[in-house]
């Protein structure tokens, strides 16, 4: 018995069929119903969807046979591969190249063939859809198309399998990388913070001389340079952990009825003393008094304004004014921080919000992580808000928390 001879393009053939990822896996519906239409649909004994790999015919989905692989040199199907066109033989005892094959000797054995090529996007034949039967039989030329016709649906079926599979591998691959991401930020956060935090205390005591005079009164000085630079360090780090978790959707947000006006009182608090080292006015604005009760995470939503607020006492010149205010209305409440520092640039302004981008003159930046902004608009993300920036330069910058109003409850 001839075996079929190799296509020119076999080791290409191979690679193309490997990257299918479809040899030796589990049975499909979707390759079934196909199968079992084309026997139903063309009258035969049986049909199959068959890979032919290196060395064997494996069928991804048959009916009318039992065995789920047989050797490439016993199968039809490796010279259905030979040409582009649907191979039909309407009688195997009278076809050369297959009259003495096992299937085709055996009692009852196979008569009729007929199997249209499975071809890939770049032409390499990887496989066949074949119907059989056990009497002779004639296959005209719309029978062929019908067949045709089916190759290309199993081609499909192939290639949506490949897309899921990819897509599956894809998926893996993410979530290893965001193990390996947490496994990082984990180490992050205990081996450098905590030696930071130690760095951080014990130049505070050098600086309070707490066990005595330091002597020179450069070495106060160096204590605090080292003081400012830890503490700078590590409001990097934390930084860089808030934005990773949540990019890495591992923030979850505990939604509570907050009273504005009483939110940012408490954040203004925090930052008063830093404004008046500034020799600036930071107010609260009446119309806080007014809004609704809004539905956020008390964390977040004073994590956002000291941001802002922060920004604001930054690059306002000394005797600026900073104000915070609030309206409601059109379904959204807005918080408002307002400054008449300086303002910000066009080019600075399309670009605030990008992880460690900073704006502002160049001597400036280093005050800050540049992560601020990026952190604020996501946090406003996940309320299902938005983060505004309205700046000209000369007239001052307003920054503008917005918060839908659904969820929210009115007083």
């Amino acid at each position: 018995m001839p075996a079929a001879p190799l296509p020119p393009d076999e080791a290409a053939r191979q690679g193309a069929l490997r990257r299918f990822a479809i040899l030796d896996t589990p049975y499909d519906p979707r390759f079934d119903r196909l199968v079992q239409l084309a026997a139903r649909v063309f009258g035969t004994a049986g049909a199959m969807i068959s890979m032919v790999d290196a060395d064997r015919l494996w069928f991804k989905a048959h009916i009318g046979i039992a065995m789920r692989e047989v050797p490439r040199e016993h199968g039809l199907c490796a010279w259905a591969i030979m040409q582009d066109e649907v191979c039909v033989i309407e009688d195997a005892t009278q076809d050369a190249r297959v009259a003495d094959n096992p299937f085709v000797t055996a009692e009852g054995g196979l008569r009729f063939y007929a199997a249209a090529p499975i071809t890939t996007a770049e032409g390499h034949r990887i496989g066949t859809l074949a119907i059989f039967d056990a009497a002779p039989r004639r296959f005209d030329a719309d029978a062929r198309n019908q067949l045709r016709e089916f190759g290309l649906l199993v081609t499909d079926a192939l290639e949506l399998h490949r897309a899921l599979a990819e897509t599956e591998a894809a998926r893996e691959e993410a979530m290893l990388a965001s193990r390996s991401k947490g496994e990082f930020l984990a180490f992050m956060s205990h081996e450098l913070r905590t030696p930071l935090n130690a760095i951080i205390g014990f130049s505070e005591m050098l600086q309070s001389e707490s066990f005595g005079p330091l002597g020179d009164p450069h070495y106060h000085d160096y204590a605090g340079l080292i003081r400012q630079a830890g503490a700078h360090l590590l409001e990097v780090i934390t930084s860089i952990l808030d934005l990773s978790r949540i990019e890495a959707g591992k923030l979850v947000l505990q939604p509570d009825s907050l009273t504005v006006v009483d939110e940012a009182d408490a954040v203004i608090s925090l930052l008063l003393a830093q404004a008046r080292q500034r020799d600036l006015s930071l107010v609260m604005d009446a119309s806080l008094h007014g809004l609704p009760v809004l539905q956020a995470d008390r964390s977040a939503f004073r994590q956002v304004l000291l941001n802002l607020i922060s920004n604001a006492i930054k690059f306002t010149p000394s005797e600026g004014r900073i104000v915070v205010r609030g309206e409601s209305g059109g379904g959204e409440i807005r918080i408002m921080v307002a400054d008449d520092g300086p303002g910000i640039a066009p080019a600075d302004l399309a670009r605030l919000g990008e992880a460690f981008y900073q704006a502002g003159p160049k001597n400036e930046r280093g005050q800050g992580t540049g992560l601020g902004l990026a952190i604020s608009r996501r946090l406003m993300g996940l309320h299902g808000g938005r983060l505004l920036i309205d700046s000209t330069l000369g007239s001052g910058t307003t920054a503008t928390m917005v918060f839908p109003l659904s969820g929210s409850a009115a007083d």
